[in-house]
């Protein structure tokens, strides 16, 4: 079943923006070259990327078969959409009516393997 996995913001200082969540929430931080930095508050993280990244968006976790799914009925509506391999997920980004980002995230091993050990 499809649910909120991430909130992605870009800014100047990631380190800084999760240092503020593990002190504000007491969210775990965790670093992998290559990646955002992580801040996770219990199952749901917040990806601090650097200015210049993926954009601000919220990632919808869901299963292969449902991020086709999620697919075909963009492609139905007319939506266009853009598949990302982030080497441990594969994200599907595209804009709701309004304008705000979205990605249809759906991890390799059936979890953010980075979400693991708090």
């Amino acid at each position: 079943m499809p649910r909120i996995d991430h909130v992605a913001v870009e800014t100047d200082d990631p380190d800084a923006a999760a240092a503020f969540y593990e002190r504000v929430f007491g969210a775990r931080v965790v670093k992998t070259e290559g990646h955002p930095v992580m801040a996770y508050v219990g199952n749901t993280g917040f990806a601090f990327h650097e200015r210049g990244g993926p954009g601000g968006h919220t990632g919808i976790r869901v299963t292969e078969e449902e991020r086709a799914a999620v697919k075909a009925r963009l492609d139905a509506e007319g939506i266009p959409s853009e598949e990302r391999d982030h080497d441990i997920a594969t994200g599907l980004f595209f804009e709701d009516p309004d304008g705000r980002r979205l990605e249809a995230i759906t991890y390799k091993s059936s979890d953010d393997p980075r979400r693991v050990g708090g």
